[in-house]
């Protein structure tokens, strides 16, 4: 074989192929982006608004009286106390994500809600709905939200167990774990962790580290035009 061609390519076309490939693979189409973590989801957006503001039994807050005030089940019953028209409580956003909680095959659709009105000094608003016969129906609601929410080590009633960094007073106190009931997620007595550390489970839900009006999805008081 001569010294000046390989496989029959002249060495002076051979020293130039790098920049011909790289002149082909810049102009080849792009492959399409991977869809955003949170994008609009209208009817998780209806469902959210009917949680947030549409009246439904709950709790009385005057009956909550001698309740541990650390509880999901105060947390919830307060917030269900105070129902104020959604066009008075300020700008809400929501992120959102997927995942089969159930092993269904059918995802439920989880979603953290901002703003001053779904937010305190413990956490702001996480949603769980799965898929009804007639739209979407509530799971489970928990306002200790602390960033990010992660998908626990075992299983209850047939659902993943969620694991929450916890809380005490606002500042980071180890972990909590949330528990199906068979009807709801609960953070029971003794499941909290007080000293340890968040597991290393796959992320399912987080806050973004970013300006409020950039985070995820406005959550508009009425439904968009279509």
């Amino acid at each position: 074989m001569s010294h000046s061609s390989v496989k029959g390519l002249p060495l002076p076309l051979l020293l130039l192929l790098p920049t011909l490939l790289a002149e082909r693979v810049s102009a080849a189409p792009l492959a399409p982006s991977p869809a955003p973590a949170s994008v609009a989801d209208r009817d998780l957006e209806a469902a959210l608004r009917r949680r947030l503001f549409e009246t439904r039994a709950a709790t009385p807050v005057q009956a909550l009286a001698g309740a541990d005030p650390d509880s999901t089940e105060w947390e919830q019953a307060r917030a269900s106390g105070q129902q104020p028209p959604c066009v008075e409580v300020g700008p809400l956003r929501y992120v959102a994500s997927r995942f089969d909680l159930d092993g269904d095959g059918r995802p439920e659709r989880l979603a953290l809600v901002v703003g001053s009105f779904a937010c305190g000094s413990r956490g702001c608003s996480l949603f769980i709905f799965r898929q009804g016969s007639s739209g979407l129906e509530p799971v489970a609601e928990n306002g200790l939200f602390q960033t990010p929410l992660r998908l626990g080590a075992g299983r209850s009633a047939g659902w993943w167990d969620l694991r929450l960094s916890g809380t005490d007073a606002g500042v980071p106190a180890g972990v909590m774990d949330l528990r199906f009931d068979g009807r709801t997620y609960r953070d029971s007595p003794g499941v909290a962790n007080p000293g340890g550390a968040l597991a290393a489970g796959p992320e399912l839900l987080a806050m973004p580290a970013l300006p409020f009006e950039a985070i995820g999805q406005p959550l508009a008081c009425e439904a968009a035009s279509p």
